[in-house]
Parts: structure tokens; sequence; C-alpha cells
């Protein structure tokens, strides 16, 4: 009876890696696909349901959205690059915890140029420089010469320390040589809510967030942070057409998974995200939140990702964080 035993769970141990084998010889993928969203839903929570709804049509798998907020993103991010690198964990990244943590914490508990493979860039959007109506400029050399003549009188929000938008406002205060006071606030709602009621004068945000505003008269824009206008404010300079050189910066969004993932998954995916965005659904789904496709390879968001944490790096030793 004791050997029967033995010999039925040798069977099933024997049936059991075999059904493990198969699977892993199935065509990727064969399950559900999870995607993680390290911030609260909204934001880039919302380019995310885009991106797996797209994926989900095209891979015949759900892709499902799992939020994990926490420190700027950073918390969600790093079970990205503990998860297991098969391609069935992904996460769609933005600046913050990507670019911009990495050069302001020398703490920061994982490497996302080490950790993560880049899969594919999903979209940009350009940021614009807008404030309060009573600050007396029309253009961005009109208000750099009233923050100099009114040294530390001038507050600049942001959704935080270390955000983008802070950055942005260093980046302002090198170029210019500005003497402008950086307000931390705990997202940018609060922040555009501070902003319209005067009680900081300037910030930089993704165009859609404070278009209704600027249209209204309740904010006043002076340049996109873009190298190219931007579509919703076409006559809106750039900062470098209104003076202010070497301060490019965008808003981004793109699809990364744990490193040592298979490059025939990644490919997959990047083909898959690249087709979609090339569509007219695709494009026009973008469109409504103010963001452009940027179709690449993988190997194009790698280089990009290296070339923002390198700028944002140097913005952050030159502010002495």
């Amino acid at each position: 009876m004791t050997t029967r035993r033995v010999l039925l769970s040798a069977i099933a141990a024997i049936v059991a890696i075999g059904s493990i084998g198969q699977a892993a010889a199935q065509p990727y993928p064969n399950r559900p696909i999870k995607m993680i969203v390290p911030f609260a839903p909204g934001g880039s929570d919302i380019i995310a349901r885009l991106v797996a709804d797209l994926l989900t049509a095209s891979l015949g798998q759900p892709v499902i959205i799992e939020n994990k907020p926490g420190a700027g993103g950073t918390t969600g991010t790093k079970l990205v690059t503990a998860a297991e690198p098969d391609g069935y964990t992904l996460t769609l990244a933005s600046p913050g915890p990507i670019t911009v943590a990495p050069a302001v914490n020398k703490n920061l508990d994982y490497d996302p140029i080490r950790q993560l493979a880049p899969v594919a860039m999903v979209a940009t959007a350009p940021i614009v420089m807008v404030v309060h109506p009573g600050v007396p400029a029309k253009t961005l050399q009109e208000f750099v010469a009233h923050a100099k003549a009114n040294p530390g009188k001038i507050n600049f929000a942001s959704p935080g320390f270390g955000t983008s938008p802070h950055l942005f406002g260093e980046l302002l205060k090198q170029r210019t040589g500005v003497d402008i006071v950086h307000i931390p606030y705990r997202g940018s709602s609060p922040a555009i809510v501070d902003l319209v009621a005067g009680q900081v004068q300037m910030f930089f945000d993704n165009v859609r967030n404070v278009q209704s505003f600027i249209e209204a008269g309740k904010l006043r824009a002076l340049a996109v942070t873009s190298d190219t206008r931007s579509p919703d404010l076409p006559d809106l300079p750039t900062m470098a057409e209104a003076g202010v050189d070497g301060f490019v910066g965008f808003y981004w969004n793109g699809v990364l998974a744990p490193a040592g993932t298979p490059a025939p998954i990644i490919d997959r995916l990047n083909a898959v995200i690249n087709d979609a965005l090339r569509s007219r659904e695709g494009r026009a789904n973008l469109a409504r939140f103010g963001m452009q496709p940027r179709i690449g390879s993988p190997q194009d968001f790698a280089a990009l990702i290296v070339a923002e944490h390198e700028r944002w790096a140097a913005v952050a030793r030159a502010a002495n964080f």
C-alpha cells in the first residue's frame, strides 16, 4: 500500500512538472498581465488604462491595472523591480520615480536603469509655465525682470520636493538667475488651487491640467518647456523662443518591465504598443489628454531615460539638493 502511494505521488509529480513545462512552452501571453501604476487613480492611471485596453485587445489576455501609490511613485516602482521577469508584470512609468527620484535621492533603494527593462515609450506632453494674473508680466522676459527686481518675493509651487515641477523651477533659477522661493504641496491639485487664489505666483504643469484656467483668464501662460510648441496652445512660445536657452523638458509615459525579461517578450510588447500608437484610435485617445504618441524601440526608450536622468541629476547637483 505504501509502495502504491509513493508510485501515485511520483506520477502526480511528473504530471505536474509536465504541465508546468507545457504552460511555459505556450505562446506569450497565456494568462492575465498585471500593470502596476505607482500612483493613485487619476493622472498616469488614465493613460495606463488606455494602454491596458489596447494591449488586451491585441494580446487576447486581460491587462489588469493595480494602483500602488506611495513615496512619489517609488513604492510601486520598487515592487516592479522585484517582480519575476516573465512579462506578466509591467509598469506604466513617468519621470518622477524613474529619472527624477534617482537624481534627488542618493538613498533610493532601487536602480531604475539597472533593475528595469524599457519596453516602449507611449507618449509625451509639454509642460507650461503659468503665473497668477496678479503678476505684472505678460512674457517670460517680463517675468524674469520682475523677479529680479523683487528677489525672494515670488513663490513657485510644486507637487512636492524633488518632483519634476520643482526641478523645472530650479532650472529656471539656474538659467535666468532669478531668486524665487519653492513652496511644496501634496499634489498638483492643491498647488493649482492656491495658484488660482494668488497664494503662490508661479507653477509648471501639464498643459491640460491648467488649460481651462488659462482660457478662463484665471492663470496666464508664459511659455512651454518642450522643444516645439504645444498643439493646444499654438500661439505660446517655447522657453527658447521666449529667450531662455538650454531649458527643455517634458512629461512622458512609457512601459517598463523587470530587468531580465526575455527580449522576445519585450519586442512583442513594443510592437503591439507601437501599432496601437499608430492607429487613429490610439492617437485620438492620447490627444484627449493633451499627449502625443512617441513611437520607438526599447533602445530609444532606454536612451531617453539615461539622458533625462543625467539632465535632472545635473540640475539637482547645481541646486545642492
